[in-house]
């Protein structure tokens, strides 16, 4: 069963997974006849292939909101052609290959994802737009792309895709109540955030996953917590809202009602001609 947009998910019930694993499955099928497929097929016609695969991939599960929000598997479509694809023989100009430098970019693409991350966990508005944190990591794919050829084992990008996918997942349904803008922006940002898992360094990677479990549990705990301290407030707010019992005093019965009107009927009709008689 799908996640449907605006839903929170409740990740006790294994429902929950099983449009996350099938994602992450057809990813993995997906990468799996692309290297089958890639010794077979020219280079001029690998690429095109590719993309129109992909391509099919999304129109096919277009509606599915759990795979479109992880981009479907276009993510990884773009990792295999910009790292694993050779670009039909053609030289890679990389700037020397420079460890210093790829982790410098490593270490300042993720501190830039866990800012981001912190400020749902402290519930901080991030001073940048949506548009500025696509286009720095944007920046930062193709910093990596120049300064390191080293595509990595297919292996590697079976990990790497599985773990993307989880990544995207967490932070759409974790912090869906904490990001400051709306649901398709905070869907569009994630896929975005989550590219370092396909380029930055393996031990990196890593470390990123595990300090995004750490955000996870904070903002797990920060909700049961205020969910509890908010059930004394409730509880007190209804007690003092719920109106009194009625005293046995004020209970006034129908018939004494019917005779009071009809008296007020008399006495103004008394009024009324007493007032015509004196005109």
């Amino acid at each position: 069963m799908d996640a449907r947009p605006g839903a929170a998910c409740d990740f006790r019930l294994v429902s929950t997974y099983v449009p996350f694993a099938a994602t992450i499955a057809r990813a993995q099928v997906f990468l799996a006849v692309v290297a089958a497929a890639a010794p077979h097929l020219p280079s001029q016609v690998f690429p095109g292939a590719l993309l129109l695969a992909a391509y099919f991939d999304a129109l096919a599960h277009a509606a599915v909101h759990t795979s479109a929000i992880g981009g479907h598997v276009a993510p990884v479509c773009f990792v295999w052609l910009a790292r694993v694809w050779p670009h039909g023989g053609a030289t890679w100009v990389a700037v020397g290959h420079s460890p210093d430098a790829q982790l410098t970019v490593d270490v300042l693409w993720l501190a830039a994802v866990h800012a981001l991350l912190a400020s749902y966990a402290c519930r901080r508005k991030v001073p940048v737009g949506a548009s500025a944190i696509l286009a720095v990591n944007a920046a930062c794919v193709l910093c990596r792309l120049w300064l390191s050829a080293s595509g990595g084992s297919v292996l590697e990008l079976h990990v790497r895709a599985a773990a993307f996918y989880v990544f995207v997942f967490v932070h759409f349904y974790v912090f869906q109540t904490r990001a400051a803008w709306d649901e398709a922006t905070h869907a569009c940002v994630g896929p975005h955030l989550g590219l370092h898992v396909l380029f930055a360094d393996a031990r990196l990677v890593a470390a990123s996953l595990a300090c995004t479990a750490v955000v996870c549990v904070r903002v797990r705990l920060q909700t049961h917590d205020h969910a509890h301290a908010s059930l004394p407030r409730a509880a007190g707010a209804h007690a003092a809202r719920a109106p009194e019992k009625p005293r046995a005093a004020e209970f006034v019965d129908v018939e004494d009602m019917a005779g009071l009107l009809q008296e007020l009927r008399a006495a103004r009709a008394g009024e009324l001609a007493k007032a015509g008689q004196e005109s």
